[in-house]
């Protein structure tokens, strides 16, 4: 998929892609000096993290140079002591740092002996020695007058550019004046002999080399789980240098979206899309989807191949299918149509995970600063699936799971006694699953059986009194139990005694759990309560037949409590007392 998505950046852009990596090409912290010829230094940038000025006039000047001069790590500095950055005798980088206390005499000359006479460097590897003489042949030896000119003003004035006590770690880089097709000379003989991860691993295949790329991939004595031990060649990936040298180039490309935040990629036949967190494709699509990371270089944590992913949701709404009191609290979920994912996945953020889930999916989970552990647990164990559906538009895992891990989370809210939000929980999660064609309208359905229980509830009628169905039985049930919870008095409401409710497995340790509880508040139950004593009679009566239904028992805990409910003759007394008065 690598190659694919390679070609698809070549077939997009124009052939000549450096110009089109330019464009985004971030300039790391530091100092950058631009020497000319007479040896003054005419021009100097600062950039920091608040101050990058991509409108001053030599910033472009510096972007091309920089780019063309940048080694591919520390393990391929041109000098052992790794302190000099930089690939060619124009440019000199350095961490600011090392410069009074570790850059010497001895450094300086041999990074420039060592451009002077690239062979020093090479003669022991008959590989990049090859490579090195076959691009010295294009692009000519480099010019020794410049070298040392370059050279001598480095060492006299390099240990003078920054003060005494300077302790930045940020880069100072020098740049001497030169065209810019001399910069990309003298950076193409540093990059042929190197752009491989080892020459070590390189074959010649009818005159022309192939190797291992350095971009992605890492091989030595220490990894040899990464070689293919089923196959002759036991390499997991070789390319040529002509592929390798794109490669590269689209590797860069998409280091330059990285430094920006920009991780998620998506790459289809026509554009490429760099999105930063939080940031949504608008756009149906088909094609890959790549997330990356910065790191010593350019890490592809994700890698996959999307077919109809669609930014636009339709019939998804969120419907109060437990009625919610919001007098004194602020709603946190939007009761109404969802359009869009990104209007989905804030609602769940806010309503499930507490805001933790859009800024972790890829935080260590150490690094989560989350106190309720129900929460978290659930977010580590399901992130991974729901940014499958948010970015990838893939809802395959999530629409299996989505039921048990919004009853997890609504029965963790409920033992917090935090009800607002185990109601608003209920609500979104029989949106979503109603969407995904796996319930019925659960509004209707609740409805229904608040209807029916209420006129039993209140009937003079024996023959009235009796359960019809399971779901009757789960949703009465919740409704005891929350009516014998509300006769708890305590300003801190201990709710540690529901958990055995919440926890039950089978519906004989359901009902004596109930039956426990209805003893433990019997002392503060008085005989008159019609509504309440037919219906611990219809629930104590009641033998179930199915498997134990905890979405019915929690929905008839959260839903208004019947037992409170003012009946109709009520009603019309307060209304006609109303009336009086007014007049």
């Amino acid at each position: 998929m690598l190659k694919d998505c390679i070609d698809k950046f070549y077939s997009i852009y124009d052939e000549d892609k450096e110009n089109y990596i330019l464009d985004d090409y971030y300039l790391r912290e530091g100092t950058y000096l631009l020497v000319n010829d007479n040896g003054d230094i005419e021009q100097e940038l600062k950039v920091s993290k608040n101050n990058i000025d991509r409108t001053y006039e030599y910033y472009g000047y510096f972007v091309e140079r920089d780019y063309l001069s940048k080694i591919f790590d520390t393990n391929k500095s041109i000098e052992n002591k790794r302190l000099i950055h930089s690939n060619n005798y124009l440019s000199f980088f350095i961490k600011k740092d090392s410069i009074k206390e570790k850059l010497t005499e001895d450094i300086i000359d041999t990074y420039y002996d060592i451009l002077l006479n690239p062979m020093k460097k090479y003669e022991k590897d008959k590989n990049k020695k090859s490579m090195y003489e076959e691009v010295e042949k294009e692009c000519g030896k480099v010019n020794e007058e410049k070298l040392q000119k370059n050279k001598s003003w480095i060492k006299e004035h390099i240990k003078n550019l920054i003060g005494d006590g300077n302790k930045e770690k940020n880069y100072l880089k020098i740049f001497f004046e030169a065209d810019i097709e001399e910069y990309r000379k003298e950076s193409k003989k540093y990059i042929i002999p190197n752009i491989y991860n080892s020459t070590q691993y390189n074959i010649d295949i009818r005159g022309i080399t192939y190797g291992l790329p350095n971009d992605n991939m890492g091989l030595n004595a220490k990894k040899p789980y990464l070689e293919n031990k089923s196959r002759k060649n036991t390499l997991p990936y070789l390319i040529s240098t002509e592929e390798v040298s794109k490669q590269k180039k689209f590797f860069d490309y998409l280091m330059n979206n990285a430094n920006q935040g920009k991780n998620n990629v998506y790459i289809s036949d026509d554009k490429i899309k760099c999105l930063p967190k939080g940031q949504f494709l608008e756009d149906n699509f088909n094609g890959y989807f790549l997330r990356i990371q910065k790191g010593k270089e350019l890490e592809i944590h994700d890698f996959d191949n999307i077919v109809g992913m669609r930014f636009k949701i339709k019939n998804l709404k969120i419907q109060m299918v437990i009625p919610i009191d919001y007098k004194n609290v602020k709603p946190a979920l939007k009761h109404d149509k969802i359009e869009n994912l990104k209007e989905l996945e804030a609602n769940i953020n806010a309503v499930l995970f507490n805001k933790f889930l859009s800024n972790n999916y890829f935080t260590k989970p150490k690094d989560i600063r989350l106190n309720d552990f129900r929460v978290k647990e659930n977010l580590l164990i399901y992130r991974e699936a729901f940014f499958a559906w948010f970015y990838k538009g893939n809802s395959s895992v999530i629409r299996e799971s989505f039921g048990k891990l919004t009853m997890s989370l609504i029965k963790n809210s409920i033992r917090n006694n935090n009800l607002i939000r185990a109601k608003e929980q209920y609500n979104l999660g029989y949106g979503v699953l109603e969407y995904f064609e796996g319930v019925k309208n659960m509004a209707d359905i609740l409805k229904g059986l608040a209807d029916k229980l209420r006129r039993k509830i209140n009937s003079e009628n024996p023959n009235e009194i009796s359960l019809e169905s399971d779901d009757e039985y789960y949703f009465a049930a919740g409704q005891v139990v929350s009516y014998l919870i509300s006769l708890n008095k305590s300003s801190k409401k201990n709710l540690s005694f529901i958990n055995p409710i919440l926890n039950c497995k089978s519906n004989e340790r359901f009902k004596q759990e109930i039956i426990y509880l209805l003893r433990k508040y019997s002392y503060a139950i008085w005989d008159v309560n019609k509504r309440f004593k037919n219906l611990q009679s219809m629930i104590c009566g009641y033998i179930p037949e199915g498997k134990l239904n905890e979405n019915l028992f929690v929905a008839g805990y959260l839903y208004i409590n019947l037992i409170y409910e003012k009946n109709k003759v009520e009603n019309q007394n307060n209304e006609t007392e109303g009336g009086k008065n007014h007049e």
